[in-house]
């Protein structure tokens, strides 16, 4: 069976997922609202008004700003395909909800760093007990925005722009998904600030912190911004008997402990390549999901619980703040 696939937004993502799609031997069509994008793509394309959507296509995938995801996914629903929404599930959890409710069990939300080797080997390392009992857990990501797309401004981005549904608490939804996925669900927020400190011209937050508890009380910590002027990315989880921890900077698994620090063996050692391949990985199970072969690792209940989050972090960084 060769699975159709309807890609909406002809931006850098969408067109990552358009190539990744073709290359596992879907037919791809892309759309956008902006026709100037669909020019010179090797994929059919079609025009994008509104939110009805063509029927006939096995799944959709929505690359789109933030603010339109739940309006297209519904609208893909209604279609009766199978659907990829790129994270965030939603701008809202109202949103969210509305959508699991629609038709949870067809939707798959795009949290690519679960198909993310290292972080698998990590997760798999403290679920065998290699850490010992995990006393805390730290997730980090920052970088310089103007460096983040070079070749556009950054300003024009819906990173950048409130009314596209942006700013770094969502932009970076992937850590609170991290903790998720290794701290539990079952997170409380106990403290947070979410606020624009630097000097970008934007509208939105550029900073994140967060402190998270889990029902045992062991703490976790999300550090976002789009401030830091070199990449930094990570994830750490100490234990009472070693510290596992992955840097991308440095592209190294560790395990740290009485004895020293271990490195841990990458196949491949090291590189973008880890990257590419989680999004290859992530788009292979689009496919057999829409030929239901497989259910997804990040279906749409699992993505309300992380916008949840993020938006019980917003919410306590407001309560401070007053």
């Amino acid at each position: 069976m060769t699975v159709s696939v309807l890609v909406l937004g002809a931006g850098s993502i969408g067109q990552r997922h358009a190539r990744n799609l073709a290359a596992l031997g879907a037919t791809v069509t892309i759309a956008d609202v902006d026709p100037s994008r669909l020019v010179d793509l090797p994929f059919a394309t079609s025009s994008l008004d509104g939110t009805a959507l063509p029927g006939g296509f096995d799944a959709v995938v929505v690359a789109s700003p933030t603010i339109h995801h739940a309006g297209q996914a519904l609208a893909a629903l209604a279609t009766g395909a199978t659907v990829f929404v790129e994270k965030p599930l939603a701008f809202t959890v109202a949103e969210a909800e509305q959508l699991v409710a629609a038709g949870g069990d067809r939707i798959m939300v795009g949290y690519n760093l679960r198909f993310h080797r290292p972080l698998q080997r990590l997760a798999e390392l403290v679920e065998r007990g290699r850490a010992g009992r995990p006393l805390s857990y730290r997730f980090w990501f920052g970088q310089w925005l103007p460096d983040w797309r070079p070749t556009v401004d950054y300003r024009t981005t819906y990173s950048a722009r409130a009314d596209l549904g942006g700013g770094v608490l969502l932009d970076v939804i992937h850590e609170v998904d991290l903790a998720v996925w290794m701290a539990g669900p079952d997170l409380t927020v106990v403290g947070a600030v979410v606020d624009r400190l630097g000097p970008l011209e934007i509208d939105v937050e550029d900073t994140v912190r967060a402190l998270l508890r889990t029902p045992d009380g062991v703490p976790v910590t999300l550090e976002l911004d789009y401030l830091s002027r070199q990449y930094r990315r990570g994830v750490e989880v100490i234990g009472d008997e070693a510290t596992i921890a992955f840097d991308w900077a440095s592209g190294e698994l560790t395990i740290r402990d009485g004895d020293g620090t271990t490195p841990v063996a990458l196949d491949p050692p090291r590189g973008e390549s880890h990257v590419a391949d989680a999004y290859v990985a992530e788009m292979a199970e689009l496919l057999a999901f829409a030929e239901h072969r497989a259910t997804p690792t990040n279906d749409a209940a699992t993505g309300l619980v992380s916008l949840a989050i993020a938006a019980d972090i917003r919410a306590v960084a407001l309560q401070e703040i007053s």
